[in-house]
C-alpha cells in the first residue's frame, strides 16, 4: 500500500478515471429498530457496499501472493471515494462499536469494495386514512453529494434485488411488507445526480386495536342496548346504564387518539367512533321520548266537583222544612 499510494504519487481529490467512475452499491438490512407516527420517521441498522474500480490501485504486475487485501478505515481515509450519502436522512451515523465500523478490501486489478455498518433514521410519509387497516411506506434517497452522473454514475447491483434484509424484522406495530429500489436521475443547477431510491413498505398489526377499540366499543353498545328490555318506567336505570356507556367510548376514543399525530383528516377509526357513539345517543334520545311519554302515568287522577247550586230557604212559607227535599252540597248565600 506505501508503493500504490506514496511511490505513484497518488492523489485521493483527484477523480481516477476521467471518463467517469462507476459506483455499484447494495444494501443489507440488519435491524428497523422503530418507525414513529409522531415524527414521522424510522430508524434501522444497515450495512452499505460499494464497488468501484480504481486504476490507479492496480497491484496485479506485483505478483501478489494474496488474492486480496483486507484494509482497515484509515487506509481507506488515504482512498478517493464517491462521498455518498443518504439525501433525505435526518440521522446517519457510522457505527463505533468499538472501532470505526468500516471494511475495506483491494483486489488486484484495482476494485475497491467498501463496507460501512451504518444507523439511519429516514422519513416515513405517514397516511392515517385508513388506520389501523394502513400501509406505511418509508423512503430513503442515497447519492453522491459531490459528483454529478458525468463524473459518478450510481447504480444497484444486483438489480433484481440490491436491498434486502439480513434476518426477519419483527416490530411490535409493523410487519414487514415489501422493499422495492430503483434508480432515479435528479436534475440540479450543478448537473444531473443519480440517486438511489429505496421504499420500503410496513403493514401495521391491528389485533391490538381489535382488542382494544374494536371489540370493547362493541359490547359498550350493546350494554347501552339492556335498557331497552327495562321496561318505560324503569327511568334512573336506562339513565344509567346510557349516560356509563357514553363515558365509556368517549374515554376509549381518547386514549387511542393521545398516540396519534393530530392530523386534519378523518381517519377509518374514527368513523368507527363516531358511529359507535351515534349508537348509544340514540339509546339516550330514545329514554328521553320515553320519558316525555309516560310522564303523567302513576300519578292519581282528580275527582270532578259537583257544580255548586244555591241552597233554597229550608222553611217554607207554610212552615213546611225542606231541607229533606234538596241535596245536602249547595251553595249557601253570603250576606255581604
Amino acid at each position: 500500500m506505501d508503493r500504490l499510494l506514496n511511490d505513484t504519487g497518488y492523489n485521493k481529490y483527484r477523480i481516477p478515471n476521467d471518463d467517469g467512475m462507476q459506483v455499484t452499491v447494495e444494501i443489507w438490512i440488519q435491524a428497523i429498530t422503530s418507525i414513529d407516527e409522531l415524527t414521522n420517521d424510522f430508524e434501522m441498522d444497515i450495512y452499505i457496499t460499494e464497488n468501484w474500480l480504481d486504476p490507479a490501485l492496480d497491484f496485479s504486475h506485483m505478483n501478489p501472493c494474496k488474492g486480496n487485501l483486507s484494509l482497515n478505515h484509515q487506509v481507506f481515509n488515504k482512498l478517493w471515494t464517491p462521498n455518498s450519502c443518504f439525501f433525505n436522512s435526518k440521522v446517519a451515523v457510522i457505527h463505533d462499536s468499538p472501532f470505526r465500523s468500516v471494511f475495506l478490501m483491494l483486489f488486484p486489478n484495482g476494485t475497491v469494495m467498501v463496507n460501512y455498518r451504518v444507523r439511519v433514521k429516514g422519513p416515513c410519509q405517514l397516511d392515517l386514512s385508513n388506520f389501523p387497516l394502513d400501509l406505511q411506506t418509508c423512503h430513503l434517497i442515497y447519492e453522491s453529494f459531490n459528483y454529478n452522473n458525468h463524473e459518478v454514475s450510481m447504480s444497484w447491483s444486483p438489480i433484481d434485488s440490491p436491498v434486502y434484509n439480513l434476518t426477519p424484522v419483527v416490530l411490535p406495530d409493523f410487519d414487514l411488507f415489501s422493499i422495492t429500489a430503483r434508480k432515479v436521475i435528479e436534475p440540479y443547477p450543478a448537473g444531473m445526480w443519480d440517486e438511489l431510491h429505496v421504499y420500503i413498505v410496513f403493514e401495521r398489526r391491528f389485533i391490538w386495536y381489535f382488542m382494544q377499540a374494536y371489540l370493547p366499543t362493541y359490547l359498550t353498545i350493546f350494554i347501552s342496548w339492556v335498557s331497552f328490555y327495562l321496561g318505560p318506567r324503569a327511568i334512573p336505570a336506562r339513565t344509567m346504564l346510557g349516560v356509563n356507556s357514553l363515558l365509556a367510548i368517549v374515554f376509549q376514543f381518547g386514549n387511542i387518539m393521545k398516540n396519534l399525530p393530530r392530523v386534519s383528516y378523518i381517519k377509518a377509526i374514527d368513523v368507527w367512533m363516531l358511529a359507535s357513539m351515534t349508537f348509544i345517543f340514540c339509546t339516550l334520545l330514545e329514554l328521553a321520548i320515553i320519558g316525555y311519554m309516560v310522564r303523567d302515568e302513576g300519578k292519581p287522577k282528580k275527582k270532578p266537583s259537583r257544580p255548586s247550586t244555591p241552597c233554597p230557604d229550608q222553611q217554607s212559607p207554610g212552615g213546611f222544612d225542606k231541607r229533606f227535599m234538596y241535596p245536602a252540597v249547595c251553595a249557601k248565600p253570603v250576606n255581604v
